[in-house]
């Protein structure tokens, strides 16, 4: 498969999953310390801020104490008006960061699915 299907694919199961799977809880959560939106991503909590090109991804566990980034890996689509942008994400200091090719905006919707130290997947989903 071509990395465009791949990418396209991806997309939509990142982006058609049922809310009830993405949300093990149904409640808001307030902004993150960094700032940014903050879902439920299996058992932990994925923080997502993005300025310009740059994304990053702030985790931590249920009870939102601080994880650290190293041995996670993460891929995300997110939509910022017309142009969607997968982004590959990779420990940087104490966080999962990655560069889209182009401004994200603050706001961009999207999902993010992680892959922890051990193999597990998780994804969370910004609208």
């Amino acid at each position: 498969m071509n990395r465009a299907m791949s990418c396209a694919v991806l997309a939509l199961l990142l982006l058609a999953a049922p809310a009830s799977a993405q949300h093990a809880h149904e409640h808001d959560h307030p902004p993150g310390p960094h700032g940014g939106r903050v879902e439920d991503a299996g058992a932990w909590h994925a923080e997502l801020v993005t300025r310009a090109e740059t994304v990053s991804v702030y985790l931590s566990d249920g009870d939102g104490k601080p994880l650290p980034a190293e041995g996670f890996k993460a891929v995300a689509i997110l939509k910022s008006g017309a142009k969607a942008a997968r982004v590959l994400l990779s420990p940087e200091g104490n966080r999962l960061a990655g560069t889209a090719e182009a401004s994200l905006g603050e706001r961009p919707s999207g999902a993010v699915r992680i892959t922890g130290p051990g193999g597990v997947t998780a994804s969370a989903r910004f609208d």
